[in-house]
């Protein structure tokens, strides 16, 4: 089989959008995307060509191919390009209603091998979510389902040739940064553990690996109540058994300063600072598209995503349903055209008593009904021939034929495919 390389003139031709769905494919190398239309729908194995038509997928379960933090925050887009450092930028990020999601591409990672790789993923994921303040529920490395990327209408903000980092990578612009903890990834029992809320903060000495979430809790409890949470966050590193370096007390407070600047309160402190060129790019992306004003235009502008994907779910509809005529004129049973299109009997029966009408090619062969019988226009006049039942050496009594205007032959063609059969 050889293999043709597109010329610069049809990979220039392509959009943004598509470079990056094809990025996308190429990093996940899948034969088969786990994807769902909507968020509570029912997530289906299928080819990679319709990853552009499904808002969700689900992450394959045996090799991890990225990081994804979901935050749940108005201002959650400036806030990721703000608050991670530029060079480990995210490779994509998602626009939500609450929020956004935020996804790196990374090298993949054996889920089902060794445990030295998985933990060390997951720290990195965790320090990624911790950064950005993300949502503690959505495990980075394995989320349950996400957000497209290469939906049509997702909205992404992502370059043509999305970054592809290493743990490594990551973790040195993370300690850069100063956002890099040492929290462990195991508890005491030594089993994985899940992200566990605590209703009330901790008291008494704070051993290793219980420090970062031991600090976070008392100053968080104590801004939940209007008071100095900075004090409680220092005074919480005193009962550490080592105390944290001052860089992650200072990480802590600003996480939690940022968390209530987002829920009204005033933000404290702080100064004029550059604003970085990843921010500054999200901010012209958003005022292309007419920012947070709320418009006519906007409105109307949002209201053609569900409006184009209501017409591309007609489409395959129709699409489908002429798969299972076509099958079903070829002898298929409505149980064999169900495993053939992947639908289930029910929805194979509707789409046999849907009526469709013709395309250009079914109208030149004049192909009409269930039963695939053929019918001929005269070409002086509309006249109506059946080609399939009048020998070719008996005489044809024009005269005597009556004739229909083109949509009353369409109707009748349908109902006499039905009622004479198939042609011998």
């Amino acid at each position: 089989m050889h293999i043709v390389a597109p010329s610069y003139v049809e990979y220039a031709a392509k959009t943004r959008s598509a470079r990056f769905r094809d990025a996308f494919l190429d990093h996940f190398n899948l034969r088969w995307f786990k994807m769902a239309e909507t968020k509570s729908g029912v997530a289906t194995s299928q080819r990679p060509d319709r990853v552009a038509l499904n808002q969700f997928f689900v992450p394959p379960e045996k090799v991890g191919y990225a990081l994804v933090v979901d935050v749940d925050r108005p201002e959650a887009v400036l806030d990721i390009y703000g608050r991670i450092p530029g060079e480990i930028a995210p490779s994509w990020v998602v626009p939500t209603n609450r929020g956004a999601q935020a996804g790196w591409f990374i090298d993949p990672v054996n889920l089902v091998g060794r445990d030295h790789p998985i933990r060390y993923a997951r720290k990195v994921g965790k320090d990624l979510r911790a950064a950005v303040g993300g949502d503690l529920l959505v495990d980075p490395l394995t989320p349950s389902r996400v957000r497209n990327p290469a939906y049509e209408y997702a909205g992404t903000f992502a370059t043509a040739t999305p970054p592809v980092y290493q743990l490594g990578q990551l973790m040195t612009a993370l300690k850069a940064a100063g956002l890099w903890t040492t929290t462990r990834v195991f508890d005491k029992t030594g089993k994985k553990g899940k992200p566990r809320i605590r209703l009330t903060p901790t008291t008494g000495p704070l051993d290793f690996g219980e420090r970062n979430d031991g600090v976070f809790d008392a100053s968080r409890f104590v801004a939940y109540a209007g008071g100095d949470y900075a004090i409680a966050a220092w005074a919480a590193n005193e009962r550490c058994v080592e105390p944290l370096p001052t860089s992650e007390v200072n990480t802590i407070i600003r996480s939690i300063a940022n968390y209530m600047a987002s829920e009204g309160y005033l933000r404290q402190g702080g100064g004029v600072v550059p604003m970085p060129d990843s921010m500054r790019q999200a901010l012209s992306e958003m005022g292309r598209k007419g920012g947070l004003r709320n418009s006519r235009a906007q409105r109307a502008a949002r209201a053609k995503g569900p409006a184009a994907a209501a017409a591309a779910r007609k489409y395959r509809a129709e699409h489908q349903a002429r798969q299972a005529k076509q099958l079903h004129r070829k002898g298929h049973s409505r149980a064999q055209i169900s495993a053939k299109l992947g639908k289930a009997a029910c929805t194979i029966s509707r789409y046999l008593r849907r009526w469709l009408p013709l395309t250009e090619a079914e109208k030149h062969t004049c192909i009409t009904g269930a039963s695939g019988g053929r019918y001929a226009l005269a070409p002086t006049s509309r006249t109506l021939v059946r080609t399939d039942q009048t020998p070719h050496h008996a005489p044809v009594d024009r005269t005597t034929q009556q004739k229909f205007p083109p949509s009353h032959y369409l109707r009748w063609s349908k109902c006499r495919s039905h009622s004479l059969g198939a042609p011998t």
